[in-house]
């Protein structure tokens, strides 16, 4: 809305959304009968609040909530304190009026919206996910991870949909109730995602306190299952059955994994470039921690594998025809095909994919290798201090001769 003097007499305007424009025309206009601005800015705010904020929201159809939404951008985008303490006058009249009606009728469940409705026309109630776009623009964080943060707070906002009754007591009982189906992992995280937030919220002085705060995963709590490594057995077994129900890039990915230890995610975006076939080993140059930067010795039984997937190609990923999610994971997709595959094997939620990197160690312990060399093939920390700080890791040839005693069933 703004003014405009014709004749010495004030006029509001306001321009109608395309949207609305074939119900109510391009522009409401009306004289507001005075060449006093102060008192043209009163009554414009009157003309506001009683008549075009109806005509424009929704094309005349409003709920009660959504009204109170709309004053609450009125008081929010008053251009003077004077119209701000019209408008929240004006807001406190109305509410005051239908809460007298709602008393009158005994209406108590109306006289409680309506008070819930005053707050939040008034500002007083804060829509949890109303800073949530501002939020993620402020996190340096991956794709993969805002969403995830989004998604916890808007899941909390199904329950409480305003930040203000987000208590210490409504958090805790929200924290014990994830207890019942996720882990203390999960809940770990999903607090840090929350406690982010909430630090955010303060320092926007929007709220004064973190209900999260002191809070930690509840006993009842899943724990989750360690994962647990396949037998050597296992994994040919497993491979076999990939590559017999027509599934052969999986079976090509078991075979890179059982013979490297690698993490799914670095075989699944493992880049040519980052192939030496001439020196029979490949470089992981993105992992999720230091120690997972690494150069891994090609194992002579993989070779041919890796010889096959490459071709005469120069570029682009090893395994070349993974599917990227909307986070550029290529390794989603197939990760949940091996979750079938090792499902109808009757192997339960220990054994994932990641047991292949345990068997991976666990094969190179009984041959006796050290934890040292077994952590620079598969790119673990150190676990002495000694060699994590001080060491510049194995040599490839003292990884290849690690890698040589692996020994699997022939099939």
């Amino acid at each position: 809305m703004y003014l405009v003097k014709r004749h010495q007499i004030y006029w509001a305007l306001h321009d109608v959304p395309k949207a609305l424009q074939g119900k109510l025309g391009r522009r409401l206009a009306k004289s507001l009968e005075t060449g006093n601005k102060l008192e043209a800015e009163r009554k414009a705010s009157l003309l506001w609040l009683h008549d075009w904020s109806h005509k424009l929201a929704g094309g005349g159809r409003r709920t009660e909530d959504s009204q109170a939404f709309f004053y609450r951008e009125l008081v929010r985008n008053a251009e003077t304190e004077r119209e701000r303490e019209a408008i929240t006058s004006h807001l406190a009249d109305i509410y005051s009026d239908r809460d007298y009606a709602a008393q009158e009728r005994g209406d108590a469940e109306a006289a409680n919206a309506n008070f819930r409705q005053f707050k939040i026309a008034t500002g007083r109630l804060t829509p949890l996910s109303e800073h949530l776009d501002a939020w993620m623009d402020s996190v340096a964080d991956t794709p993969k991870t805002k969403a995830m943060k989004r998604a916890e707070v808007l899941k909390l906002e199904k329950a409480h949909p305003y930040a203000e009754e987000v208590t210490a007591e409504v958090a805790s009982k929200w924290i014990a109730g994830l207890g019942k189906q996720a882990s203390a992992k999960t809940i770990g995280r999903i607090l840090s995602f929350l406690r982010g937030y909430w630090k955010y919220l303060r320092a926007q002085d929007v709220l004064k306190a973190d209900p999260f705060a002191g809070l930690s995963p509840p006993s009842t709590a899943r724990r989750r299952a360690s994962w647990v490594p396949f037998t050597a057995t296992q994994v040919v077994d497993l491979r076999k059955q990939a590559a017999a129900g027509g599934d052969h890039e999986l079976a090509d990915l078991i075979t890179l994994a059982m013979w490297s230890g690698a993490r799914i995610e670095e075989l699944c975006s493992l880049e040519i470039p980052n192939v030496d076939l001439q020196a029979k080993a490949f470089k992981v140059v993105d992992a999720k921690t230091e120690a997972g930067l690494r150069e891994v010795p090609i194992h002579p039984k993989v070779l041919p594998t890796f010889r096959r997937l490459i071709g005469k190609r120069r570029e682009g990923c090893v395994l070349a025809h993974l599917s990227s999610n909307k986070f550029g994971d290529r390794s989603n997709a197939i990760g949940k095909r091996f979750g079938r595959l090792k499902s109808d094997a009757k192997f339960g939620a220990g054994h994932v994919f990641h047991s292949i990197r345990k068997t991976v160690v666990t094969l190179l312990e009984n041959a006796g290798t050290s934890e040292n060399v077994a952590a620079d093939i598969v790119g673990h920390e150190k676990p002495r201090i000694t060699y994590g700080l001080y060491s510049g890791g194995a040599s490839l040839e003292v990884k290849r001769k690690a890698l040589a005693k692996l020994r699997y069933p022939a099939g």
